[in-house]
């Protein structure tokens, strides 16, 4: 149905979305530290930029593969897309509680460290929401391309359809054209027996009406 790589890059993304599923939903429960944690998290946050990286290559293999089987890889790329953004939501709810148990001892210290503490959580929210926006922009270009495709397909199974009644015409006509020659060539074998039938009974005419005369000048001069 497609590439060898868009089937190597669907197996490599579906194993870094069960990694990141993992590490989610039980491995954060399972640090036993902060630092742990943090290094879960960069973790996560590496797999889901490989992630993506491989759903952009995914991308550009669909447009290189037939009308024919775009549909089916449009829509297993749409099915990570949309695993994807649940594990970014996921992920940035995670971090930021990360942030919040790293900060609380600090952040009733000052209001610079309240300021610097806030700072740092529109920044991930604004993060969080920019990677939304541009994950909602791919899904909405592969829907477009998915789209797109299918009303090639349409086009071509529409042309497909006339081409076959063309050919099913041309095919009625060839058979009356080959029972118009048979008939004609019974015919014309008709006629030529005719023909010949014709030659041998003049020829026997003209022996009969030779051998009349030949008796008659016989009779005439010989028989007197």
């Amino acid at each position: 149905m497609s590439s060898h790589k868009f089937e190597s890059l669907d197996e490599e993304v579906e194993s870094i979305l069960d990694q990141v599923t993992d590490k989610l939903e039980c491995g954060v429960k399972q640090c036993k530290s902060k630092e742990e944690q943090k290094y879960l998290l960069r973790e996560v946050e590496q797999l889901l930029k490989d992630a993506g990286n491989s759903l952009t290559e995914m991308d550009i293999e669909v447009k290189k593969a037939p009308v024919d089987y775009r549909n089916t890889m449009n829509s297993k790329i749409l099915r990570y897309k949309d695993e994807l953004i649940r594990h970014q939501q996921h992920y940035e709810q995670e971090k930021a509680t990360h942030s919040r148990m790293s900060n609380r001892s600090t952040r009733f210290s000052s209001t610079a460290d309240t300021d610097t503490f806030d700072a740092a959580i529109r920044k991930q929210i604004q993060d969080g929401t920019a990677v939304l926006e541009r994950t909602s922009g791919s899904i909405a270009r592969s829907t477009a391309i998915a789209a797109e495709t299918e009303q090639v397909g349409t086009e071509v199974l529409g042309e497909l359809g006339t081409q076959r009644e063309t050919l099913s015409r041309t095919r009625d006509r060839l058979v009356d054209t080959d029972g118009e020659l048979s008939r004609s060539k019974r015919l014309i074998r008709s006629m030529s027996r005719h023909v010949v039938y014709n030659k041998i009974l003049l020829v026997i005419i003209i022996i009969l009406e030779i051998g009349i005369l030949g008796g008659l000048v016989y009779w005439k001069f010989f028989m007197k």
